[in-house]
């Protein structure tokens, strides 16, 4: 297992090099801590199939081109473009690094706070660095789906829970912020006045 490990972590090395990009690079690409990706590439981590993808998604590769490095055929690799964020000390990022927050980063951020976890708890839960959900909600990383079904997993949440809220008009968090806008500008006699019909709805 040992020697499987090593030799999954040099493939990963290697991609990483095709690819182009430092440890700390790859581990705002991913989501994690450079030392993270350093425990990938010595093999001191057993990696599942679904980590593998994740990783190799993130990079821009197939499963195919991983096993070719595996199997030391290196040469049939050719990286293929994935937008990469440039990392700076404390795996964070610069700030003129564009943000473009999508609608999947959004429901995202809707779930996790339906869920009622703060960004660190998000990242724990999730295996990343600390700050990598702020990152991601944010529009600073890129999220292949296979980061969505990742994520989605830890949350304890589902694909039919995403794509209901992708397929909303409306973020219910929107909804909720108006209402909690809304209320916080009535005067007292006003909120009396509402106080009874969102009492209603108390469960």
């Amino acid at each position: 297992m040992q020697n499987e490990n090593k030799i999954e972590g040099l493939a990963l090395k290697k991609l990483r090099e095709i690819k182009g990009v430092n440890r700390k690079e790859a581990g705002v690409l991913l989501g994690v801590s450079f030392k993270t990706i350093e425990k990938f590439e010595n093999g001191r981590t057993t990696l599942t199939r679904s980590k593998i993808d994740e990783i190799l998604s993130g990079y821009g590769f197939s499963y195919d081109d991983f096993d070719n490095c595996c199997k030391g055929k290196s040469d049939k690799v050719k990286a293929k473009f994935v937008a990469i964020p440039k990392a700076i000390e404390n795996n964070t990022l610069r700030r003129s690094y564009k943000k473009v927050i999508t609608k999947e980063a959004q429901v995202l951020k809707v779930i996790r706070k339906l869920k009622g976890f703060t960004q660190y708890k998000a990242s724990f839960l999730c295996g990343y660095h600390k700050t990598a959900i702020g990152h991601i909600e944010n529009g600073r990383v890129e999220i292949p789906k296979s980061r969505i079904q990742h994520i989605l997993e830890s949350y304890g949440s589902s694909m039919e829970e995403f794509n209901h809220h992708m397929n909303s008009d409306v973020l219910v968090t929107e909804i909720q912020d108006d209402c909690i806008s809304i209320i916080k500008s009535l005067g007292e006699e006003k909120l009396k006045a509402v106080y009874p019909l969102l009492s209603t709805f108390k469960n």
